[in-house]
Formats: C-alpha cells, sequence, structure tokens
C-alpha cells in the first residue's frame, strides 16, 4: 500500500494540511530536519544522509503492509513538506487487525500549532473506517512530552514503559507505549470478548468517538 490516499484538512487555527505521497526526491527533506538535534534526540529511529534515506524510501514504495502520508502545509497555491505520518506493520491476516502509527514534523516553525494532533485524528479515521483496524498502537519517548499529548487527545492510552530504549543527553530516557482501540460495537466487542475494560480504556475510548466526530467534519478524501 505505502504511500497511501490524498487526505485534506484544516486544524482548529485554521491551517490547510493535506496528507499526500511525497517523491524520493522530496523525501531527502526529512535529512535536513533530521540534521537538527532537537528534532532527532526523540526520535527513535531517523536517517543519516541522503542515501540512507533513498534507500529508506526505495523500501518504503513496496511495502503493502504500510501506508505512509507526507504532512504539507498548504498557503495559497504554495505546498510545503513538513513531515509524515504511517501506519505500518499492518497486519489484516488475523483475527484482529492492527497497525503500528508514527509520525514526525520536521519543520520547527510547524510545532504547536495542533497540527499532529490533527493529522492523529485523520489517521484514526482512515485505520478504524477505511480499514477496519481494531487497533493502532504507538510509542513515544518520555520527554517528548508534545508527541504524547497529541497522541493523548487522539484517543491513545498508555499500555506499558520500554525502560532504557535511548541514550539521549548523558542519561538513558525510557520508551512509553500506547494503543487506540476502534470505538465502534463490533470492534469493541471482538477486542475485549468477556473481559471488562479497565476505566481508562472506556475513557480513552470517548476521546476516540470525539476524534472521529471530528475528523468526519474535517477531513475530505480526496
Amino acid at each position: 500500500m505505502a504511500l497511501s490516499r490524498v487526505m485534506k484538512l484544516t486544524t482548529d487555527k485554521g491551517l490547510n494540511i493535506e496528507l499526500a505521497p511525497f517523491t524520493r526526491e522530496e523525501a531527502v527533506l526529512f535529512v535536513k530536519g533530521f540534521e537538527q538535534h532537537s528534532i532527532s534526540q526523540y526520535v527513535a529511529d531517523h536517517v543519516e544522509t541522503k542515501e540512507t534515506e533513498e534507500e529508506w524510501y526505495d523500501a518504503m514504495i513496496k511495502d503493502k503492509s504500510s501506508c505512509v502520508w507526507g504532512i504539507w502545509a498548504v498557503e495559497s497555491e504554495k505546498r510545503k513538506l513538513i513531515g509524515s505520518s504511517s501506519l505500518t506493520h499492518i497486519s489484516t491476516n488475523k483475527h484482529i487487525h492492527q497497525a503500528v502509527s508514527g509520525s514526525i514534523i520536521f519543520d520547527k516553525n510547524y510545532w504547536g500549532q495542533g497540527i499532529a494532533s490533527a493529522c492523529h485524528k485523520a489517521r484514526t479515521l482512515w485505520a478504524f473506517e477505511q480499514m477496519g483496524l481494531h487497533r493502532i498502537k504507538s510509542a513515544v519517548l518520555q520527554p517528548n512530552i508534545g508527541s504524547r499529548k497529541a497522541l493523548e487527545r487522539s484517543g491513545y492510552t498508555y499500555v506499558y514503559t520500554e525502560r532504557n530504549e535511548k541514550f539521549v543527553n548523558g542519561e538513558l530516557i525510557h520508551l512509553d507505549c500506547f494503543e487506540c482501540l476502534n470505538p465502534a460495537d463490533w470492534a469493541w466487542r471482538q477486542w475485549w470478548g468477556n473481559d471488562r475494560p479497565p476505566r481508562r480504556n472506556i475513557e480513552a475510548r470517548a476521546k476516540t468517538q470525539a476524534a472521529l466526530i471530528w475528523a468526519r467534519e474535517n477531513v475530505e478524501l480526496a
């Protein structure tokens, strides 16, 4: 699946965003972003050079178990690639269908403007209502508070911590793992079976339902 269908949306602050494919040449922009320590320090895996980014791109477009979007800021008639959002390790050949999500905004000029949250909601809409997934998994290095909050606003809930995941700025830091469950009745019943969902998951379900309502109203599938 690799590069996936275009989604257009407007953030709560009025910014026009597109989740859309990007070319091999455009992918090199990620390298420039990751050259900044403030961006790369809390990314578990990132490319180092133009050559490794091109290798990643070539592998990515052949990967049938992933959906990858570029995050484009649209101003007037101009489009600017500022990051990416993805669903990887998509598994739909078992009883439970799930994927792993990831996101990065490498242009710091667009931080703190609600773009990540809006893109998470659009991606969640695609995962649950177009792909029929039961669960999306994600993970955030603990000091990356902004990314954690963006996930939680979309209905992700904390599951467990992988300790000592990365060595940054002279210390070992931990990785918090999250999940977002499809709130539709059919998926919710299949996931929990005869178990009683914990309170935090019930609260997260309400957030996911709200995120999907927002996405239905604000996301256009092009």
